[in-house]
Order: structure tokens, then sequence, then C-alpha cells
């Protein structure tokens, strides 16, 4: 009977660090872009960005990082050479800003395993079972409003879809899907930085 238990809760153990070990950091924001001044911005004013939000369960330092990495990516877009923050940057005696974006990031990341093939490495071999076949999808929307002199110029909605299948060992190869995510977050980025120009030319 004790022996069993043992057995019981060596299965479970192995189980529990089975799904530690699988799970997924969905917040993988690009590294800023290092870019100088240049002399040819398509904006020769400063533009600010105001509202910016990521939509998950613990965005606060996660919109942090989104929101520093989206302004490199502005400025090595050559969108103007001043990217700042209306709540921190902005002269007191301007009554309003001439150019001003809006973001909203919404990520949605999905993961399922084929049990098919995978049920034998949740038991009886569970960490010995190669065929760990992992289906992970991921989208990226981003919502821009963009206001020039107060006045609504335009609204975007920006999105990336991805997907991975990983059919060795996918209970430990996450990198690979947070490489994954991370190329999206820096797409739509980079896509929106493109649309903004197209936008206010």
């Amino acid at each position: 009977m004790i022996q069993m238990l043992n057995g019981n809760q060596i299965t479970s153990n192995l189980v529990f660090f089975l799904f530690i070990s699988c799970a997924i950091d969905i917040k993988q924001v690009p590294q800023p872009r290092e870019s100088e001044n240049t002399i040819y911005p398509f904006i020769n004013q400063a533009v600010y960005i105001g509202k910016f939000e990521v939509f998950t369960s613990d965005s606060v330092n996660y919109t942090k990082a989104w929101k520093y990495t989206f302004k490199s990516i502005l400025k090595n877009n050559r969108v103007s050479n001043q990217v700042l923050d209306v709540s921190t940057d902005r002269n007191v005696n301007e009554e309003m800003d001439k150019y001003l974006i809006d973001i909203e990031v919404y990520p949605n990341f999905e993961s399922n395993f084929n049990m098919w093939k995978t049920w034998p490495a949740f038991w009886p071999l569970t960490g010995y079972w190669p065929i760990q076949v992992r289906n992970a999808t991921y989208e990226v929307k981003l919502l821009c409003k963009i206001s020039v002199n107060g006045v609504t110029r335009t609204n975007m909605e920006i999105i990336e879809n991805v997907k991975k299948t990983i059919e060795i060992y996918g209970f430990y190869r996450t990198s690979e899907i947070e490489s994954m995510i991370e190329v999206a977050n820096l797409k739509v980025m980079d896509r929106c930085a493109k649309e903004i120009i197209n936008h206010l030319q």
C-alpha cells in the first residue's frame, strides 16, 4: 500500500513537472531597433504616443516593453526623429499635439496536443516518448488611431497570424514557438509604422 502511494506520488510529480516544462511564455517583445536621427524623416515635427495598451492578464511591465520597442521601430522606419510620450514629454504650453498615435494590442495564443500520437508521453512513458505533437497558433491584433491637430485622421487594424507544429518533444521545445511569437510581434509593429507613413504623407 505504501509502495502504491509512493508510485502515485512519483507519477503526480512527473506529470506536474511535465506541464510546467511545456508552458509557453507569450511575452516575447522584440528587442528595440537601433537607429540614429535621419535628415530625411517623413514627419519633421514630433510624433506623440498617447494611449498604449496591451490587453493581457499581466500587462503592466509587458506594455512598457511593447511601447519602448514600438517607439524605436517608428524611428527606425523614419516616421520621425522625435517619438515622444504625450503623458511625460508634452509641452505644457501646447493646446494640442499635431501628431498623436493611440495603440491597442490584443495578443492571443492557443496550443494543443494531438493526443492520438502524444498520449504515451503522459502515461506510461512520461518524459521518454518522443512523439509529442504540439499545434500552436498565435494572433496579434494591433489597433492604431492617428490624430492630426486634434482631429482623427484614420483608424487602422493590423493582424498577424502564425502557426507552428512541433512533432518531436513538443512538451519541451518551447523556444521555437516563442521565437515565432516574437517575429509576429515585430512584423505587426513594423507594418503599423509603414501604414502610419502612408496615412500621413
